[in-house]
């Protein structure tokens, strides 16, 4: 396994040092590795989202879009905002 030094402000050390104490994790490398973890996991299922959303428009035929001016856009944003909820 490699080695990673990493230099981190005192708020953040402490930080570290709360998150092990609370027995969550059995070191700052195991608490590290799992904050990479979760990220990796967070990019892949936006990745995964944005794919599939793309996707979806790529497939949609070209005559179900409707062409809207930068101008038509704001003015339906400004409707949108002025309803009350």
């Amino acid at each position: 396994m490699a080695t990673l030094n990493i230099s981190l402000p005192e708020q953040l050390r402490d930080w570290v040092s709360t998150q092990i104490a609370s027995g969550r994790y059995s070191s700052a490398s195991d608490y590290l590795r799992d904050l990479i973890r979760n990220d990796q996991r967070v990019l892949m299922q936006d990745s995964q989202w944005l794919a599939a959303h793309l996707q979806a428009r790529m497939t949609t035929p070209d005559q179900d879009f409707v062409a809207s001016s930068a101008e038509d856009v704001k003015a339906r944003v400004r409707q949108q905002l002025a309803k009350p909820e």
